[in-house]
């Protein structure tokens, strides 16, 4: 008896609960959805030229720096600068030890000499046989050996000469001076090291001055860039390449391209470019990373959003539109984007208001009503 009075009172629990969300929900969407519409942010569709922009990072490095290598080998005896000095053209930087620059020149000084009596020596004897041969008292095979000996003691000569100019060089590549005026890099030596020709930079010379971006620009858009060239000179805008720094949407200066490279890098499979940089920003030093923007003109009469515009589905990307006072679902096709903004093809007019912000209550189809628009008076009259 118990469990039959126990099995009644739940199945009139369960109806009237299912009788509760009958009644409730159909007042609820009633109130809620079926009349009401969802207030929405909208934004014009604006029709306006829209930059083309290449957007690529860069890092930067001196429009003119010099890495200082030494040209004979030999032990690095003497230090004349430190890290971060400031040296003029043609100063001291290193001196290797020139002692063997001044052996060879000794020796080839003392070969050089014996070269030159051996010439005086031959040229005498070549005159004093000259005669003789006209009047038959030597051999013709006599003459042409004093000859012969003349032209050796001369090649003799020129050997030792350049021997002595080639020791003389070495003897000047010892004593490492800058090419440039700058500011003296990281040293890589103390003295003591065995230098070699050609190894290892020294150090490095940083001239003060302008600044390039090097970077790296993708296949699919050098023929772009190289139509921009042709038409004029190309601008481009440096700006922060970091999470940390204070705005990453201001420029931190301006520049031009100056250089597109004619072949692809293999090591990058990019096509190599360089930007000069205009004037001399603080903020910016060598080495640092950067993102570069190339500007290649606009395109007249784009149909331009806000970013917060664009919807994505399974058949592509989307946005909402207001028409008739209902959301419809309008497909687009994306060009470009910058700032927040992107560039836009598909059945859009200019000045339709599109949705920036989509409620989470909103459905194809759906009333909304712009934000600030009064409710219509059939909605006045829907509210309680």
């Amino acid at each position: 008896m118990k469990i039959r009075i126990l099995v009644i009172v739940v199945v009139l629990a369960l109806a009237a609960g299912v009788l509760y969300r009958t009644q409730f929900g159909q007042a609820g969407a009633s109130k809620h959805g079926g009349g009401s519409a969802l207030d929405v942010k909208t934004v014009p569709v604006a029709l306006r030229d829209f930059p083309r922009v290449i957007e690529l990072p860069g890092t930067l490095e001196a429009a003119q720096q010099v890495d200082i290598l030494a040209q004979v080998g030999g032990a690095l005896i003497r230090q004349h600068v430190q890290e971060g000095e400031a040296v003029r053209a043609g100063q001291a930087l290193f001196s290797l030890d020139a002692r063997p620059a001044q052996a060879r020149i000794a020796q080839s000084q003392a070969a050089l000499t014996g070269a030159r009596a051996e010439i005086a020596e031959a040229e005498k004897k070549l005159q004093r046989l000259q005669p003789l041969l006209q009047s038959g008292y030597i051999s013709r095979q006599e003459y042409d050996d004093a000859v012969l000996a003349l032209e050796t003691a001369r090649a003799k000569a020129g050997t030792a000469g350049a021997e002595l100019q080639a020791a003389r060089v070495d003897m000047q590549y010892a004593e490492i001076r800058a090419p440039i005026a700058g500011r003296v890099g990281r040293i890589n030596v103390r003295p003591g090291v065995l230098v070699q020709t050609g190894g290892e930079a020294l150090t490095s010379i940083l001239a003060p001055g302008a600044l390039d971006v090097r970077a790296w620009l993708a296949e699919s858009d050098w023929a772009a860039v190289n139509a921009a060239r042709a038409a004029g000179k190309v601008a481009a805008e440096i700006y922060p390449d970091t999470l940390a720094h204070a705005d990453r949407g201001t420029a931190l200066a301006g520049g031009e391209l100056v250089f597109v490279d004619t072949r692809i890098d293999p090591a990058t499979g990019a096509v190599p470019i360089k930007v000069r940089i205009s004037g001399q920003p603080p903020a910016l030093l060598s080495g640092q990373g950067v993102r570069l923007r190339l500007l290649l003109g606009s395109e007249p009469n784009r149909k331009v959003l806000p970013e917060a515009a664009l919807q994505h589905g399974q058949d592509g990307t989307y946005v909402y539109v207001v028409r008739n006072g209902a959301a419809a679902v309008q497909p687009i096709g994306l060009l470009r984007s910058l700032d927040g903004m992107i560039a836009v093809e598909g059945e859009l007019q200019a000045g339709e208001p599109v949705l920036v912000e989509v409620p989470k209550r909103l459905k194809a189809g759906g009333k909304v009503r712009l934000e600030g628009e009064k409710p219509s008076e059939n909605e006045q009259k829907a509210q309680p």
